[in-house]
């Protein structure tokens, strides 16, 4: 019989305890906070985790290595991973997931919290959410087989991995993140449990793949224009910020239109209230509302503006003149805008 390092027995214990707490904290959490407070379901989290580990000990000290004892601690580790995929897999279809408040769709773009923009951007396709329900129910059906687990957990991992870097950089929420790093923290065990034998079938075997007849370093050469040709052609394509000090969101202080001073409160629905100068010498006049905006590339020769107009089309171009008021760091745009001369003082409000 093969002995068992302790090592081995810690780390199956202690990762079991873990996935079974994490997905029964999460399914109590979802399903039963109605009649069982969070704090009771944490607590039974860490007892399931504590006597895990507890029981590593105790395995330990009676010298046994039963291989039996083994399955059933890597037993509770497939099957929590798969009963969590395969839960979260349901719930998208069920629409329990990436689903949103129709409240939400008319909310200001920049109103929404990183989290929010995750929700809103993945509930937007139910197949694309289905397609990621299936991935996740098929391979968490193949981690429960033995001889298919390694294929459920390649299908799982990718799977994974997206979710945990979502759950990171979208902010959701660091409970959602440790949650997340456990499942796969699940998956990667029995991937490193495979480790020489994935070694000398990425490594050692023999592939049928024709080998290209030229010299190393020409080899050597093509490999590396993925990486230089690339960045070669960006390098060439220059900046899309070409006016950085320019480039932001500006809100109309002063509006003055032929000669007279309107106020940029008003209501009127041609009144010039908000002006963005973007990336890519892109140029947008907001009128009062985002509904009524117009649209084009702007270029700027010194202090000399000029504005080709895409949307809505017709509209004459913008020739002017900016410059700065260098006591209030405001912008003066003097032009003719429309078919009226225009002068426009702005004050930047965001980069």
């Amino acid at each position: 019989m093969q002995k068992i390092p302790f090592f081995k027995k810690f780390i199956t214990c202690l990762l079991a305890g873990l996935v079974v707490g994490a997905f029964l904290l999460r399914q109590g959490v979802t399903f039963f906070r109605q009649w069982v407070p969070i704090r009771t379901m944490s607590l039974i989290e860490f007892l399931i985790v504590l006597v895990a580990v507890i029981y590593a000990f105790i395995w330990q000290a009676r010298k046994k290595n039963s291989p039996g004892t083994l399955a059933f601690w890597q037993g509770l580790i497939r099957y929590g991973v798969a009963y969590d995929l395969a839960s979260f897999g349901w719930e998208k279809i069920c629409h329990l997931q990436l689903v949103i408040p129709g409240n939400w769709a008319d909310r200001p773009y920049r109103s929404f919290t990183p989290s929010e923009l995750f929700w809103s951007f993945f509930s937007h396709s139910y197949l694309f959410g289905c397609i990621i329900a299936g991935l996740q129910i098929a391979g968490a059906m193949l981690l429960l087989f033995r001889r298919t687990t390694l294929v459920g957990v390649f299908i799982l991992l990718p799977v994974l991995a997206n979710i945990l870097l979502m759950d990171i950089f979208y902010d959701i929420g660091q409970s959602v993140v440790v949650h997340a790093s456990i499942m796969m923290l699940g998956a990667l065990y029995f991937l490193f449990l495979e480790f020489n034998r994935l070694k000398a079938f990425f490594f050692a075997a023999s592939n049928n793949i024709a080998s290209l007849q030229m010299p190393g370093y020409m080899k050597a050469a093509i490999r590396l224009s993925i990486i230089f040709i690339p960045l070669l052609l960006i390098a060439m394509h220059g900046n899309p910020n070409r006016h950085p000090a320019l480039t932001g969101k500006y809100e109309v202080k002063q509006l003055k239109v032929n000669q007279h001073f309107l106020a940029p409160t008003g209501c009127s629905d041609s009144l010039l209230t908000v002006v963005y100068f973007e990336v890519n010498d892109g140029c947008v006049f907001e009128f009062n509302t985002p509904q009524r905006r117009w649209s084009g590339t702007y270029k700027m020769d010194k202090d000399h503006l000029g504005i080709s107009w895409r949307n809505p089309g017709g509209k004459p171009d913008f020739k002017g003149v900016l410059s700065r008021d260098p006591a209030t760091g405001m912008v003066v745009m003097t032009g003719v805008l429309g078919g009226d001369s225009t002068e426009v003082t702005l004050q930047k409000v965001m980069n």
